[in-house]
């Protein structure tokens, strides 16, 4: 979830009737480290740069949408300030007409360099409130349509109302049971809970690192569940925990195992299971235990998380940290490290350049 701050949304987009209604729409979307990324551009015009295209991030978790102040000025010569907002008009996604998204003016660097790939906006889950909304995670597909879903039946159909208009999903462990936010901008996360130590977990909880929050970097501690998870009637085994302060999620790396479809006229959701034979499982918690605080020039090291890669490594708070694996930490593209589970950090120490390689292992098995 990228921003928590609520704010009602009134409907953006416009779709061909004809084009609905034969099938529907894909909302054209690059798929980086789990999250959608969406370009929208802007119509040609005289004397604007030729690249009027804008690439959000479509967060379900978000309440709000966001555009990075840098990239209004590269597309239209205009300097808004965080007060201000930017009312974006006659844009097009693909198919999809944007006739007027206004979003709040933020700066969203240091969330293109966390991902790897440049973003100049955050797109709320309200966006897309006048349609069904699905994610499809194997296909790597957003699309659009008409109609409504139908009552809830527990087995493919939910209740997704919450505290507010975003989407809510209860997760039942053995011992507790929690409503969840559905959070698609938490692309890297099984299960956000609050208080992980009251969880039986196989290992006491650890500090694993910190997530890029849209204002700020919110260290956590993860650990694995011992005992599994239900949504509805799906299992999630030994799934991994991650610790907030805040919301408690459902993030994408529960999700990528359905295709979800949202109405929020209903506040419904629908699941559906990619592969109903393949177990739910999750993979071990590989990081580098580096905990970052957002500067210019890249990431400064706050801290640095004992028996970790990082410290192993002999990282420093104080390092600055320019690129991975020689690449722009903004443009270095949307793989992971590999079967190698290396990563070469550029760094800057006391002004001198340097290069230090991270043979990463898992924080949490």
């Amino acid at each position: 979830m990228i921003q928590h701050a609520l704010l009602a949304i009134a409907s953006l987009l416009s779709i061909g009737s004809a084009a609905l209604a034969a099938e529907p729409v894909i909302v054209p979307t690059e798929i980086c480290r789990g999250y959608f990324l969406i370009p929208i551009t802007l119509p040609s015009r005289e004397g604007y740069p030729q690249d009027r295209t804008l690439w959000f991030l479509h967060d379900t978790g978000a309440s709000s949408s966001y555009v990075d102040p840098d990239s209004i000025e590269r597309v239209s010569g205009i300097r808004l300030g965080p007060r201000d907002r930017a009312n974006i008009r006659d844009a097009q996604a693909g198919p999809v007409s944007i006739n007027h998204l206004q979003a709040r003016v933020g700066e969203l660097d240091h969330l293109a360099r966390a991902l790897g790939h440049p973003i100049d906006g955050i797109l709320s889950f309200g966006a897309f409130s006048d349609f069904l909304l699905t994610l499809d995670y194997e296909r790597g597909e957003m699309r659009l349509e008409e109609g409504r879903l139908p009552r809830p039946d527990g087995i493919t159909v939910f209740d997704a109302d919450g505290p507010d208009y975003r989407p809510w999903m209860v997760v039942e462990f053995p011992d507790r049971r929690r409503r969840m936010l559905i959070d698609s901008g938490a692309a890297m996360t099984s299960l956000a809970v609050r208080r992980i130590d009251l969880y039986d977990t196989l290992a006491p909880p650890r500090p694993t690192g910190a997530s890029m929050r849209l204002r700020e970097v919110e260290e956590r501690s993860g650990a694995r569940s011992r005992l599994d998870a239900h949504i509805g009637p799906h299992r999630l085994i030994a799934p991994t925990l991650q610790s907030t302060p805040g919301t408690e999620l459902i993030g994408g790396e529960v999700m990528r195992h359905f295709i979800w479809t949202f109405d929020q006229a209903t506040e419904r959701v629908r699941l559906v299971r990619h592969q109903p034979e393949v177990p739910i499982t999750f993979e071990p918690d590989f990081d580098h235990g580096m905990v970052f605080e957002p500067i210019p020039q890249g990431y400064r090291v706050g801290s640095v998380i004992a028996d970790t890669p990082a410290s192993q490594a002999g990282i420093q708070p104080g390092d600055i940290v320019t690129a991975f694996n020689g690449q722009p930490l903004d443009r270095r593209g949307c793989d992971g490290p590999g079967a190698s589970h290396t990563l070469d950090v550029s760094l800057i120490r006391n002004g001198q350049p340097m290069t230090v390689r991270l043979q990463l292992f898992a924080l949490v098995e």
